[in-house]
């Protein structure tokens, strides 16, 4: 079965079908949830998570049957915990086994929302607390978000973002790519960016389109020294499958992502990759 699709627990409650490779994520997702609530608690009386792709709270990898959280879970767990949490999944089964795993979080202050990672921005944003610091984790399974949304969402907000980006996928159509990448990257002007670098021979392919959404983040008012793509997960043959790219609009923050993410889940000292 396909990952991301939803099969039962042993409760009968929906989980996500996860590769082993999910697990590698969300280690990182974890300690930097862990890691910002605890160096922010004395400077920021409110923190928030936010999680565009919150599926249902439950991993399960079919071929080893092992199940673990998944990432609202996982940011409710957090020694420290956020001050607010706001939950969107367009699946209405995977929101309400949501609902029903968080339910134990009694203390929570837990917004959930029903819709498009697009169109749910604009419900977002009033609900937010005027002065907060932010954390959103973006977890697409392909390139469903918006570029223009992420724009909308970071404007004028102190707001640390965990990208997704799926480079297998977006490198395998880069050369022949449907219009919804053209959203993703906010333009169509990535198309000729990429070409260029790829006929030019000068950069590797999966370089060029990391180089290229992030130099649009940068737009957004996230310096170039504050945004990082070290962790790179793989898949089955070692074959890459997504970057996790952070960006934050503060040098602390990027100081916190570089120490969690210099050491990878099974304990080793991890060197920053600048290729594939």
């Amino acid at each position: 079965m396909p990952t991301g699709d939803l099969i039962k627990d042993h409760s009968g409650e929906p989980v996500m079908v996860a590769g082993v490779w999910a697990k590698d994520k969300l280690y990182y997702i974890q300690s930097y949830c862990d890691i910002f609530n605890k160096g922010m608690k004395n400077k920021w009386s409110t923190r928030t998570y936010i999680d565009l792709f919150s599926g249902p709270g439950r991993c399960k990898i079919e071929e080893t049957q092992e199940e673990f959280d998944g990432s609202p879970i996982v940011a409710l767990k957090c020694r420290v915990p956020f001050t607010h949490y706001f939950f969107n999944e367009l699946n209405e089964d995977s929101l309400t086994a949501l609902k029903n795993r968080a339910s134990s979080f009694t203390s929570a202050d837990i917004n959930y929302f029903n819709r498009d990672c697009n169109e749910v921005i604009d419900h977002l944003l009033p609900k937010l607390p005027s002065n907060s610091l932010d954390f959103c984790f973006i977890d697409p399974t392909n390139w469903q978000i918006k570029f223009d949304s992420i724009r909308r969402l970071a404007k004028d907000r102190k707001i640390d973002l965990a990208i997704t980006f799926h480079v297998g996928a977006i490198k395998r159509c880069a050369d022949d790519a449907p219009e919804e990448l053209d959203d993703f990257f906010g333009d169509c002007t990535w198309r000729e960016e990429y070409g260029n670098m790829i006929r030019s021979g000068r950069r590797e392919g999966s370089r060029v389109l990391l180089d290229a959404y992030e130099k649009r983040i940068r737009g957004l008012g996230y310096k170039k020294e504050d945004i990082q793509d070290w962790v790179l997960v793989r898949g089955p043959r070692n074959i890459p499958l997504y970057y996790l790219i952070f960006a934050s609009k503060h040098s602390r923050g990027k100081e916190f992502w570089d120490k969690i993410s210099l050491k990878s889940p099974s304990g080793q000292i991890r060197m920053p990759l600048s290729e594939v």
